[in-house]
């Protein structure tokens, strides 16, 4: 890390109770993080920068003493009910598996948060490994794990119930440190190298998309897919293509044949990532489109539930936005099962969308016996909402009150405590 005195707190306060040591390189920091560091109890150690991270990686490494390593950058973290099943679920590991087929690694869910803390994207990493010599970063920049001896890495997947969140790429952080310059300027020399090398291409489109450069990006994109027959990873096509329509989303310069032919190209180089879908549906959306739109988004939907990849997914991210634009769509067609449908999973994806929910209820609220007894509306929310929450019987019971549905209504407000409903009466309206 260099000059992070603003993430050094959180970033070694995960670990405290779990970890057996806490290591910290420093690659020339001039404000507080060496001091911060060494008061929370972390051993820490000078590295000369020299632009390579697998170099500054494999330091770190050579001075952990564990058998297993948490290796995390200092905006990432765990959030504290992860960190406490990182020992169990080691040690079930260790428990039931043969020393010769224990993994190297674990793959775990990596959730990137914008500057208002919110999803913006979810991708996977290989962050908790075990402290084998002969596993080392390789690669300047765009580092991974690999075997010095060359023979294959095995891994297990603990994506369900393990993540790491990482702010380093919402757009405020990453301006302030300058990451898409230093990034740029490494992938630059790779380049210089080697000219054709076709994934280096993509991570610079990555990095100048980050810098907001949007029509280099382009350019770099369409060199990254240039050669179809190019040894890349399906991975690396997925994120670059779609990333690709992604900066033409936010240019807006393009027609929609122009649109299209990247579209096309994608599906012809086998990309099967849903995110290139879900970003056509954004370009239709975008263009008041709608039925090219919903199209699109159903079929990115489709992708996600089968897909096995793992390349970073933007759709995953906005599933409550998507979701919602195809509940509105079908509610505008009067097509109530699909309504109802994409109405259940974006209050799933997020239960406090009013206009949503409303409009669900004014529906229920039509079926036989319903305006009088509620039962089955009541039976319906008791599924997607936990009703022992104060929060979600106010919330309820308020989006009841506009509907109207008074049956609905007294129902959820005779599960208020006493002291709730004296809460409620004296707050006003508190949602």
């Amino acid at each position: 890390m260099k000059n992070e005195e603003k993430n050094i707190r959180q970033a070694l306060s995960w670990g405290k109770g779990v970890l057996f040591e806490q290591i910290v390189v420093d690659t020339g920091s001039t404000d507080k993080t060496v001091e911060i560091a060494k008061e929370m109890g972390a051993k820490v150690y000078n590295f000369s920068w020299i632009d390579d991270f697998s170099a500054a990686k494999n330091f770190a490494i050579q001075q952990a003493k564990g058998n297993w390593i948490a290796f995390l950058d200092a905006d990432e973290y765990f959030l504290p009910e992860d960190a406490k099943k990182l020992l169990p679920s080691l040690e079930y590991l260790e428990r039931t598996t043969n020393s010769s087929s224990l993994p190297h690694m674990i793959k775990l869910a990596w959730i990137h948060l914008d500057d208002s803390g919110k999803q913006m994207a979810v991708g996977v990493q290989y962050r908790i490994f075990r402290n084998d010599p002969k596993l080392r970063y390789r690669g300047r920049i765009h580092e991974y794990l690999a075997l010095t001896d060359g023979s294959k890495l095995y891994s297990c997947d603990a994506t369900d119930t393990l993540a790491i969140f990482h702010t380093g790429y919402a757009s405020e952080e990453f301006a302030k440190k300058k990451k898409s310059d230093r990034n740029i300027f490494m992938v630059q020399r790779e380049l210089e190298e080697d000219p054709k090398n076709y994934m280096m291409w993509g991570y610079l489109g990555d990095s100048l998309l980050a810098a907001q450069r949007l029509e280099e990006a382009e350019e770099a994109y369409e060199r990254a897919t240039e050669d179809p027959n190019a040894n890349i990873e399906i991975e690396r096509k997925n994120y670059c293509f779609a990333n690709w329509l992604k900066v033409k989303c936010i240019r807006e310069v393009d027609s929609d044949e122009d649109f299209m032919v990247v579209y096309q190209r994608a599906k012809s180089y086998g990309c099967n990532t849903p995110d290139v879908d879900y970003m056509t549906g954004r370009w239709f959306y975008n263009k008041g489109d709608e039925e090219k739109a919903r199209y699109y988004f159903e079929q990115a939907l489709h992708l996600l539930d089968i897909y096995k990849g793992n390349d970073t997914l933007n759709i995953s991210a906005d599933l409550a936005s998507v979701y919602h634009k195809l509940f509105t769509f079908y509610a505008r067609e009067n097509r109530y099962s699909d309504m109802v449908r994409y109405g259940v999973l974006a209050l799933r994806a997020e239960p406090y969308q009013p206009s949503v929910l409303k409009e669900i209820l004014v529906l229920l609220k039509r079926e036989p016996g319903e305006e009088k007894t509620a039962n089955a509306t009541f039976s319906f929310l008791s599924k997607l909402y936990d009703l022992s929450s104060f929060k979600n019987k106010v919330f309820l019971i308020k989006i009841s009150e506009q509907v109207p549905f008074p049956a609905l209504e007294e129902t959820i407000y005779h599960l208020l405590s006493v002291e709730e409903r004296k809460f409620v009466a004296e707050a006003g309206d508190i949602f």
